[in-house]
């Protein structure tokens, strides 16, 4: 449900603020984290618009609407305004990106954990990987998984087996750290993608994996997408997001318990990324 009016009172003990409304005035309450990314606008008594959950609960002896998310945030008159925060903006950012974007490769990594009786600072390492490169017709152009040995034979052990439902013996005839180097790199030379995942652990993790096998880096900051965090902007919402379950939602398909696999992985994500680009062609209007 939306909701519009004017901040007159802000508590941010209570994380509420007071709006004049059109025929009424309202309570609304926040998380934390809105409230700390809203709060300091609520001072200037903007207009803010906001949806909210249709039933109002009681915080302290206030009775309140829950705010699911901010819309727009604007101080001033239609001759001079001032926008703070416009959801529409940074949809419309979105879908550019999303048609700017030609050449993609897909890819997911899985990493080591550390042992049930870690006794050193755990660094992950790269055991599998799972990469689609799709030109901007869609046709799937290379795609490739593989397990990849790590540097340090310890980083194999029984709970990072059991996480990815392995064997010792699987990791025999796995490729190398370089073989998944120079192959990555091929991929980045012939097609000159932008390389889209799903969260930052990938990145943060590929680029320690250059320092600690002492390979030059690769350009991959630079091209990468964070698709999680690209849908999280375009509904307004900080709650982490599950690949499978975010599927389930956009698709309305059930499917079976995830398996950490990293080419089962990189296939969902493509799969997601063209549910969502079709709506936000749909939704987000030029």
């Amino acid at each position: 449900m939306e909701i519009y009016g004017k901040v007159i009172a802000t508590n941010p003990k209570d994380r509420i603020i007071k709006l004049q409304c059109p025929k009424r005035i309202c309570f609304f309450y926040m998380t934390r984290r809105q409230f700390k990314d809203y709060g300091t606008y609520f001072y200037q008594h903007p207009y803010v618009f906001i949806d909210v959950e249709k039933e109002k609960k009681r915080y302290g002896t206030q009775l309140c609407y829950e705010v699911n998310y901010f819309r727009k945030i604007v101080k001033g008159t239609r001759t001079k305004k001032t926008t703070y925060y416009n959801i529409d903006n940074i949809r419309k950012d979105l879908k550019k990106l999303i048609n700017n974007t030609k050449m993609k490769l897909f890819l997911d990594l899985e990493f080591s954990l550390p042992s049930y009786y870690q006794t050193m600072v755990h660094i992950p390492e790269i055991l599998q990987y799972g990469m689609i490169v799709e030109d901007e017709n869609k046709q799937v152009v290379f795609q490739e998984g593989s397990l990849v040995k790590p540097l340090r034979r310890f980083a194999i052990n029984n709970r990072t087996l059991k996480f990815l439902s392995k064997t010792n013996e699987q990791f025999e005839d796995a490729k190398s750290y370089v073989e998944f180097y120079q192959l990555l790199e091929q991929c980045l030379e012939t097609y000159n993608p932008k390389v889209i995942a799903w969260g930052k652990n990938d990145i943060l993790t590929m680029e320690q994996s250059f320092r600690l096998n002492h390979l030059k880096p690769l350009a991959i900051r630079s091209r990468y997408i964070n698709l999680m965090q690209v849908i999280k902007n375009y509904y307004n919402t900080n709650t982490d997001l599950g690949l499978f379950s975010t599927y389930q939602d956009m698709s309305g398909i059930v499917v079976e318990q995830q398996q950490h696999d990293a080419m089962e992985d990189a296939i969902m994500m493509r799969k997601i990324y063209h549910l969502f680009t079709k709506i936000v062609e749909k939704e987000v209007k030029n």
